[in-house]
């Protein structure tokens, strides 16, 4: 991605940023000011804008470009093309702040920058995954769930979702059933979403916490109860269930998973807790005695003691014990 002989200088006034960036949150409008704007209020732009003020702008990396629609989007580096939009007028965004002005009026303009101009969005992807989901600058979960959902659009849909998912996985070194169930989260999320966070106080997009998400669709039995995995006649989960179909997931079931990983009590705590009990939930959902109990309030405790679950575990600890 960075020889040499790809990288041109380009005019700063003909780059722009990317609309389609998976780190922007979804109700965010997809304008070049509003964008701009919310990069230089959530990433510590000013101290980027300093950095390449006196450094200047570091040329061995690039910004990567695709041409769309007859304008030149870039797709690696809107930080960086941000922190110089800014340092050549910090006024392209409304009340910048003493600090972005006075970094800028400090600063000599930059006219140009190095970038490396891709053909099609589909060359340069496969890069950027590796780079953001498992390289070393690595994007947050929900970030790096819908890149991946990016990728996977690049694959055959006559494929098998299995064969899909691998090679999703091979493109940026990763699992396939990692691949998968990021997706699978990435569906409910969307569906939650769509809810508008089901009134939860505090959870929006920017807080919601979508590892514990993915990690409880890790377990199969959770998968089951809201719809990303497919339960076989012998009960069974069906691993190779396909892409999420959103008539397949359960409404009902996300809202009530929703409530018990992200809803606070008055004192600060979730009705599942820390992360490490979800595996105590999924025994609940297990049992019908034990999940009916759960619904209807008793606390995660005791319904798991009325699951298999309980049994499972104390045998667990007996065997620590006779180690």
């Amino acid at each position: 991605m960075s020889e040499k002989s790809e990288i041109k200088m380009i005019d700063v006034e003909m780059l722009h940023l990317d609309f389609k960036n998976p780190r922007l949150p979804s109700n965010l409008t997809r304008t070049e000011r509003a964008i701009l704007k919310y990069i230089a209020s959530t990433t510590s732009l000013e101290d980027l804008m300093e950095a390449i003020a006196k450094n200047g702008f570091f040329p061995g990396e690039p910004l990567v470009a695709v041409e769309e629609d007859g304008k030149l989007i870039v797709v690696e580096g809107n930080r960086r093309l941000s922190a110089v939009k800014l340092l050549n007028d910090p006024e392209q965004i409304e009340n910048p702040g003493r600090l972005i002005r006075s970094i800028s009026d400090a600063a000599e303009k930059i006219s140009e920058l190095p970038v490396v101009v891709k053909s099609s969005r589909a060359e340069v992807l496969p890069y950027l995954g590796f780079r953001h989901i498992t390289g070393v600058k690595q994007w947050e979960p929900l970030s790096k769930a819908r890149y991946m959902r990016e990728l996977f659009t690049l694959t055959s849909p006559e494929d098998e979702p299995s064969e899909r998912y691998k090679q999703v996985a091979r493109m940026i070194g990763s699992r396939s059933n990692h691949i998968k169930r990021s997706l699978d989260a990435l569906a409910v999320y969307e569906n939650i979403e769509r809810e508008d966070f089901y009134d939860i106080p505090g959870l929006d997009e920017e807080s919601i916490k979508f590892a514990v998400l993915s990690t409880a669709l890790a377990d199969e039995r959770i998968a089951a109860f809201v719809g990303t995995q497919k339960k076989e006649g012998n009960g069974e989960s069906n691993h190779t269930h396909p892409i999420i179909d959103p008539k397949s997931l359960s409404s009902t079931s996300i809202k009530d998973l929703t409530n018990w990983l992200y809803r606070k009590n008055e004192s600060g705590v979730t009705r599942v807790g820390e992360s490490r009990n979800l595996k105590r939930l999924g025994s609940v959902l297990e049992s019908e005695k034990a999940k009916k109990a759960f619904m209807s309030g008793s606390s995660l405790e005791y319904a798991f003691r009325l699951s298999k679950g309980s049994e499972e575990e104390f045998m667990e600890y007996l065997y620590t014990a006779q180690a």
